[in-house]
């Protein structure tokens, strides 16, 4: 069980992030739980982004934030660094993006959420969002309500939320910090992976807590409009989220080994899909029915079909 107060560590991610990182720290600030310290791993911002933060260490009590220096290598492996960062000890992890805005009541309803679940193993949360315009005035709607249960099945072939909304425990970490992370390009995807991998508990919570701001910076942006669809389908039929595939199958396999709590079953879905993705046609068609993959819509899980005819798996 979680503990009654749980320690919170918020990990913030920035880069050239001072246009709108002032409503996200009023917004962790104004929170309705408080024991929390807020982790910042800056990846080179040449804007007023770090003097944003002094400012801000400054005027929060001491010990509120502390600022780092990511890798200098992406979104992705600055995440992971600090996630993976053994000199930051928690109860609960909270990843963090430098434009959303959080309702005051996330952190407390993520901990009572989280608090109903097994946390003698690995606990991932995550949630759909609320997106809002680039002023942050209006809201544009919600992400996409997947009702589909969690499982390896689906997280080797579609990440169900974003990172600016996940949260997770230390046995998980503890799982993040076993894998290489050189060369990974989604770390909320492979947080995903590898919950599923070991039997953690994913729980998809259908209530948004955070507002996520629509710009044309925006790394992913939402999954609600045509547009929208369209550049994810884009990107599946490019090539790209097979290369996706292939960086997480590979660093799965090669590190089997390092985990001693990987059920059988779990490597050996692993193993035929790698195998069987690069097959003939026969073989690649039918092991999304063989081994059970599927993706949380219907029209995306007809598309797995279609990528597994065009080797886009």
């Amino acid at each position: 069980m979680l503990k009654k107060n749980p320690k919170i560590a918020i990990l913030l991610c920035t880069f050239n992030g001072s246009n709108f990182l002032e409503q996200q720290l009023d917004s962790i600030y104004a929170q309705d739980f408080k024991n929390w310290t807020l982790y910042v791993n800056d990846d080179g911002s040449e804007d007023s982004t770090i003097t944003l933060l002094k400012n801000y260490k400054k005027k929060w009590c001491r010990g509120r934030i502390l600022i780092r220096t990511g890798p200098k290598k992406g979104f992705c492996q600055n995440f992971l660094d600090i996630i993976c960062d053994q000199r930051i000890q928690a109860d609960l992890y909270f990843l963090c993006d430098q434009d959303d805005i959080w309702m005051p009541h996330k952190l407390s309803h993520t901990i009572k959420k989280i608090s109903k679940l097994d946390c003698t193993k690995p606990v991932l949360y995550c949630a759909r969002t609320s997106y809002i315009s680039e002023d942050g005035k209006y809201i544009l709607g919600n992400s996409i309500l997947f009702r589909k249960k969690p499982s390896l099945k689906n997280a080797l072939v579609q990440s169900i939320s974003g990172g600016n909304t996940m949260a997770f425990n230390n046995n998980l970490k503890g799982i993040v910090r076993k894998f290489p992370i050189a060369g990974l390009v989604s770390h909320d995807w492979w947080l995903y992976i590898l919950n599923e991998l070991v039997n953690g508990k994913t729980f998809f919570d259908h209530e948004p807590t955070i507002f996520y701001r629509q710009h044309k910076n925006s790394l992913v942006g939402n999954n609600i409009t045509f547009f929208a669809k369209f550049l994810r389908l884009k990107l599946f039929f490019s090539g790209t989220y097979r290369e996706y595939m292939t960086i997480h199958l590979k660093t799965l396999q090669s590190n089997f080994s390092n985990i001693s709590n990987i059920p059988k079953k779990n490597q050996k879905i692993v193993t035929n899909f790698s195998y069987f993705r690069d097959r003939g046609i026969k073989d690649r068609l039918s092991l999304i029915w063989s081994l059970g993959l599927y993706r949380q819509t219907l029209d995306t899980h007809l598309c797995l079909y279609i990528g597994a005819l065009l080797r886009k798996l």
